[in-house]
């Protein structure tokens, strides 16, 4: 039974628990702040990123059809067999628009109707000789009614559109587009006739007004009128009904239901349903609308959005599953941290007849109170770092850019319920045990020493030795971790450990390490006690004496640093390899193929000299440049079997200038190589898997076709002079064959269309010289620029989701591992602080008992770096390979190298460390100042 005065009494009592220790409360709510943001942040920054993303595509829709991107057409063209009406088309289209918008589940936002009755056949009024014949056929019409038309129309000459009484009852009012009336000579007030043939007596028809429209860019217009609209007539919906509709056994030729949903509740989390309601929707149209068709919509793009946020969701899902583990187990330890740390005051309450379900209702109102204020300072955490997420360019670097749309739609209940599920359980469950210990059990138990931690103890660390070993096997069997779109999810769903190998190797590796633990500092307290040093035997036998009690608060140090060299690690390969694969896909700064402009403007044919590369280097910012040709093979061989691939020829002396070439590429050098081509002109370099194919080896002759122009090719025998093993513009798998340009051209006997290869100053536009090209009599097709690919790649919104969750993962993973540490030391120290009194009451200095514990946090902040550090550099070497970050191909060329930053690891760690001992110095300044004699005094119970 409830009531209400038990309930304020808890209450009073929760919050004096809570105002005792205030910074333990501040650092509690602090944890639950930052847990709460770090979960929405990931949510709100999906969200906004999928926005971005959705809008780009609609954007591009937009930009190629002139329309709203919620805007489509649903159209029909009855027969004879299924006449349509122009009253039956305003009921149906009702039921049609409400049909889309009920299955897309987005709000109508305008219906438009336009009916037209087909092809007329337009002739002069009777008795007009102008044009000859009174049959003669002057153009082919539409009569067109348009709902809600008239206050679009601007009128240049005539009337308004309207109801008007016709001239004579057999006569119908119509109005002519301008730019019909202009190529007719056509003014407002002549009369015509229309017909659907010869055969059929035609109608009288009158313009009445001369239009065009007043602003074509509008909503309410499907498509440009003054394009689509020009030859065709307008007529009110009395005059449809009266003279079109008798004169077709269709009574329409067409009808189209201009739809437009109202997109401004638009929620990128539910693309997917948006394009397959498009799709169901027309499903049932045509269900009572049979042969009804869905004209331009956005159902393309929607579907381009969800293979892209597809792709998306599982890289960052990958990269942010770690940092979600990480919180989970941040969270259970500031619980385990906080029981500790009352554990006595829990023991006082029950010997004092608490039972234990009032012990855990005390606490749930604590964690209550604690919930609602942190839960709104969380989620308004979350948008801010959502936010802060949308401008970084790399991992822990920042750029100005359009901040994201962040809004409350990314907000996901089920995940905020799950971590504050989790930290309320973590902090009852530890409840239930002390609050079944008496005080005499409470200090016998906390006399004895500590427990290994439950990891431990159920021996986790062995036993995840082998599905760490398992998932680094399988990467190096596959070699890439890359998921093509066209794959989607299912490859992550059948294994996905693959995802979770490098936090699986830290996480393995760290517990590996703190269970020799212990016995390093074991160690080390022996040889301290052999010192005359009295502050460092301290500081060890401390530490000895207390090992259990930092393993976790200290592992949680060592995974986030870990994280963060090897998240800093793979950032920056990230970084290098997208700058590697741009420059490989183009080989040099800027590429084009040049063609001669002839005197008719007209590219020249094939065999026209183009000039000489000299020409191109006064181009604007060009430094040096080469020529290399691209043109298709055939390659005999044994039997019948022919393989067809390419040859790319390039001038030896001038391509490695200009050239972008890696070490890896080959065995030896870019110079060596080209040597070996210098050798004789028809030398070529291969791969190895040519000649294991061929059974060839280097300097044997094989015979090849080049194809150089349709219709023009040359045979000959070319001898293998060296092997490569990538080389810029080769894809995997491909057959490719390096040669030299000037053998090829002088067995064809003329040149032949090639590319020019141009390194550019630094900071020079390309866009610059190829504009320069076209003023020199020119044509430069086939245009690609590093520098502004490059550009383009690192604003794409995937690359900058995948390094804001990297870079707030790890400024989180940071903060909450020096919170639970600092949590843990304050917690300890106000433990320790009758040992303080203690200490200095036999005689120690109060320098000295600071520098012994100054002295452990030091110890402890440096092992924590130096592990950390060192597990962060390994695993970057053992799993940065395998993050390719997808395209829709899979992983691009050419492999990614590791760069492994021992300084910048370094400097991290020392960062890392200055800010663990200045937090942890402030602590034990704020503990050691209180009233070392009170505490000596209360003893215990202080």
């Amino acid at each position: 039974m409830f009531r209400p005065r038990v309930f304020l009494d808890y209450c009073r009592l929760t919050l004096q628990r809570l105002a005792s220790r205030p910074i333990l409360t501040l650092l509690t709510l602090v944890g639950i702040v930052l847990a709460v943001g770090l979960l929405t942040s990931a949510g709100f920054f999906s969200q906004a990123v999928d926005r971005v993303i959705l809008l780009q595509e609609l954007d591009d829709l937009s930009q190629s059809t002139g329309r709203i991107p919620f805007s489509t057409r649903v159209y029909v063209q009855p027969s004879a067999r299924r006449p349509l009406s122009l009253q039956d088309a305003e009921n149906v289209g009702r039921s049609v628009a409400g049909t889309l918008s009920g299955e897309i589940k987005l709000p109508l936002k305008h219906l438009g109707i336009q009916v037209e009755s087909g092809g007329l056949m337009l002739l002069p009024a009777a008795g007009d000789t102008r044009y000859g014949s009174p049959d003669k056929l002057l153009s082919t019409v539409n009569l067109v009614y348009i709902d809600a038309v008239a206050e679009h129309m601007e009128i240049v000459a005539g009337e308004p559109l309207g109801v008007y009484d016709p001239v004579a009852p057999e006569t119908l009012d119509v109005w002519m587009h301008a730019r019909m009336a202009e190529e007719m000579g056509v003014r407002a007030g002549e009369k015509f006739q229309v017909t659907v043939n010869l055969r059929t007596a035609p109608r009288q028809v009158y313009i009445r007004g001369i239009w065009q429209a007043k602003d074509p860019t509008d909503s309410f217009w499907f498509s440009n009128p003054d394009t689509t609209l020009r030859s065709e007539l307008m007529v009110t919906r009395q005059g449809y009904v009266q003279f079109a509709e008798p004169m077709l056994a269709s009574k329409t030729g067409f009808v189209g239901w201009h739809i437009i949903l109202d997109d401004r509740a638009m929620n990128p989390a539910y693309a997917a349903r948006y394009a397959n309601g498009f799709e169901h929707g027309m499903t049932v149209i045509n269900q009572y609308l049979p042969g009804s068709r869905l004209d331009v919509s956005p159902l393309g793009p929607l579907k381009d959005f969800v293979l892209r946020q597809s792709t998306l969701t599982l890289v960052l899902l990958g990269f942010n599953i770690p940092a979600l583990a990480f919180l989970f187990y941040f969270l259970g330890l500031i619980s385990l941290i906080v029981v500790r740390w009352q554990q006595r005051e829990t023991a006082l309450l029950v010997s004092r007849g608490m039972n234990v379900s009032n012990v855990l209702g005390l606490v749930l109102i604590e964690q209550l109170l604690l919930f609602v204020l942190g839960l709104p300072l969380g989620i308004g955490l979350g948008m801010a770092l959502a936010r802060g997420m949308g401008y970084t360019a790399s991992f822990l670097d920042f750029t100005y850019r359009d901040p994201l749309p962040v809004s409350l739609q990314g907000i996901n209940f089920i995940l905020i319920g799950i971590a504050l599920a989790f930290a309320l359980l973590s902090r009852l469950a530890p409840v239930v045990g002390a609050a079944r210990q008496s005080v005499v059990v409470q200090a016998r138990e906390g006399a004895r020493p500590l427990r290994p931690p439950f990891w431990q103890r159920i021996y986790l660390d062995f036993v995840l030795i082998l599905p760490t070993w398992y998932v680094y096997r399988q990467l190096l069997l596959r070699g890439t971790l890359a998921t093509s779109p066209s794959e989607g999810a299912e490859q992550f769903l059948n294994d996905p450990l693959l995802v979770l190998a490098p936090a699986l190797f830290i996480l393995t590796t760290c517990l590996l390490i703190m269970r020799v633990f212990p016995w390093l500092l074991m160690l080390l307290d022996f040889v301290a006690s052999r010192t005359p040093w009295l502050t460092l035997h301290l500081a060890f036998r401390q530490l000895g004496r207390s090992t259990q009690s930092y393993i976790n608060p200290l592992l949680l140090v060592i995974v986030a640093l870990a994280m963060g060299v090897y998240t800093r690690s793979m950032a920056q390969s990230l970084d290098q390899w997208l700058v590697d694969r741009v420059y490989y896909h183009i080989g040099a700064d800027v590429s084009f193929v040049p063609a001669v402009i002839s005197d008719d403007g007209v590219a020249a044919p094939t065999g026209v000299a183009i000039p000489p590369k000299d020409d191109f280097l006064t181009l604007p910012g060009a430094v040096a440049a080469t020529r290399v040709g691209d043109y298709q093979i055939r390659i005999g061989g044994s039997g019948k079997r022919e393989d067809r691939g390419r040859m790319l020829v390039l001038e030896r002396l001038d391509f490695g200038s200009v050239a972008w070439f890696r070490r890896d590429f080959a065995d030896e050098p870019l110079g060596s190589l080209m040597n070996r081509l210098a050798l004789s002109p028809e030398n070529v370099l291969v791969t190895e898997q040519f000649l294991a194919e061929r059974q060839l080896r280097i300097g044997d002759k094989f015979s090849m076709s080049v194809r150089l122009d349709d219709g023009v090719s040359v045979s000959d025998y070319f001898t293998i002079a060296g092997i490569y093993r990538h080389f810029p513009t080769v894809e995997a798998d491909e057959l490719v064959v390096i040669g030299n340009l000037d053998n090829l051209f002088t067995l064809a006997g003329a040149e032949f269309e090639h590319q020019i290869w141009i390194r550019m100053a630094d900071g020079a536009p390309g866009a610059a010289l190829f504009k320069a090209v076209e003023s020199r009599g020119m044509e430069a097709t086939h245009m690609r620029d590093a520098h502004a690919t490059i550009a383009e790649e690192q604003a794409r919104m995937e690359r900058v989701g995948i390094f804001g969750t990297l870079s707030v993962g790890f400024l989180a993973a940071t903060v909450m591992a020096m919170l639970a540490l600092l949590v843990h030391n304050y917690a300890s120290l106000q433990e320790r602080h009758y040992q303080f009194g203690v200490m200095r009451a036999i005689g120690l200095l109060h320098g000295q008992v600071l520098s012994q514990v100054a002295l452990e946090y030091i110890i402890l902040s440096a092992y924590g770096a130096f592990v950390g550090a060192s597990i962060g550099l390994t695993t970057a070497e053992l799993f940065t390979p395998f993050f390719r970050i997808p395209d829709k191909a899979g992983a691009p060329m050419p492999p990614l190298l590791p760069l492994i930053d021992q300084n910048a690891a370094l400097w991290l760690a020392l960062l890392f460390v200055s800010l663990m001992v200045i937090a942890e110095l402030s602590v034990l300044a704020r503990v050691l100042n209180m009233r070392l004699f009170s505490a000596l005094r209360m003893g215990h119970q202080g």
